[in-house]
């Protein structure tokens, strides 16, 4: 087979030529292509991907190339890549152009902007492990990040702390002020709640009136720092003008210790959570 002339297809296509010295450079690139992506034949023929593109992205483009020529069949993938016309999610199918010895002389690259359906995709990926009441992350993106926090620890060995908050009366507010009121207090109480702990921890509502955060804390002198440090966020109520509610939360922690399961520490934490509500209904 001889070598393809991508200005012959409608849809829009460029080819990488393999070179002898093992250089990848682009042999071609059709108007279609360009007009999508903002790239001109002069930016583009002659060249390798570091000659115009970031250095991160001439390697991930570079790999994929790599990925055909090393398996010899057809691939397909995904990608986000920042052209002229800007950061924008592509569909490449990538096709080896074979000689008639089976030497791989070209890659034939047949590419479509699919920004609009990635991202709307992502958005609703995103969305499924979101609160919908607070925005912030709900038990699905929790029982992610607890999971991520204990292999880490697993493989390094620096321990994490789980802390359980519960609202201190809660169905009294619903009850009372109806479930307009209620919504609002557990939004204040996720905002509070972030603003107790640190930018890198990670916070989620569990529950109806439960919420959730993972700290990076790796002593017991520290939790009872950090435990003061969020209850000190609740010690004014929430002022909704002509209502002022009170806002009491009870906090449960637990250090992670090598051989604990998420279970394990889920119980130490929701035990010390329950005697602070006893402690305070006493």
């Amino acid at each position: 087979m001889s070598r393809i002339n991508v200005d012959s297809l409608a849809v829009p296509a460029f080819t990488v030529a393999i070179t002898d010295d093992g250089v990848l450079r682009y042999d071609g690139i059709n108007e279609p292509l360009c007009q999508l992506s903002g790239f001109t034949k002069n930016m583009f023929v002659g060249r390798t991907a570091a000659e115009f593109m970031s250095a991160e992205g001439a390697r991930s483009w570079e790999t994929n190339y790599r990925r055909c020529l090393a398996s010899g069949v057809m691939d397909e993938y995904e990608e986000l890549a920042a052209t002229p016309s800007g950061l924008r999610w592509w569909r490449t199918i990538l096709s080896p152009v074979i000689d008639g010895n089976g030497r791989i002389i070209q890659l034939l690259g047949m590419t479509a902007d699919i920004d609009e359906r990635k991202r709307a995709e992502i958005e609703l990926q995103s969305a499924v492990f979101v609160d919908a009441v607070t925005g912030i992350s709900n038990r699905r993106r929790f029982d992610l990040d607890l999971a991520a926090a204990m292999a880490r620890s697993r493989d390094g060995g620096a321990p994490f702390t789980l802390i359980l908050a519960d609202l201190d009366r809660f169905k009294l507010v619903n009850d009372t002020f109806g479930h307009e009121v209620g919504d609002e207090v557990l939004r204040q109480t996720a905002l509070r709640l972030r603003a107790g702990v640190r930018e890198k921890d990670k916070i989620a509502r569990i529950g109806g009136d439960e919420f959730a955060a993972v700290l990076s804390t790796a002593s017991e002198g520290a939790i009872a720092v950090a435990l003061d440090r969020i209850g000190r966020q609740f010690a004014e109520p929430i002022d909704f003008g002509r209502l002022t509610i009170p806002v009491g939360v009870s906090l449960g922690a637990a250090l992670w210790r090598p051989n604990m399961t998420a279970e394990d520490l889920r119980a130490v934490a929701d035990a010390a959570m329950y005697e602070a509500k006893r402690d305070k209904a006493a």
